[in-house]
């Protein structure tokens, strides 16, 4: 997937100890949410909820795909 990014991050990172928040910043970001993850995904707005156990293979994911995150590693 090729991926042209509108801003210098597509994704921003947040810990909310228990779930970590993935803001969705790019039309990118929030297509490949919706190309790549399970439909019965919990979203807050631009918001992805993601329990801690997935956070990191999450965004090791969205980085191998050409998305830029930052925040949590």
């Amino acid at each position: 997937m090729a991926i042209k990014r509108d801003l210098p991050v597509d994704v921003e990172i947040v810990d909310g100890v228990s779930v970590f928040f993935f803001w969705l910043l790019t039309t990118e970001a929030k297509q490949w949410v919706e190309d790549c993850v399970s439909p019965d995904r919990q979203m807050y707005g631009n918001g992805l909820a993601v329990e801690w156990r997935y956070a990191a293979a999450l965004a090791e994911g969205m980085r191998r795909d050409g998305l830029k995150v930052e925040g949590v590693r």
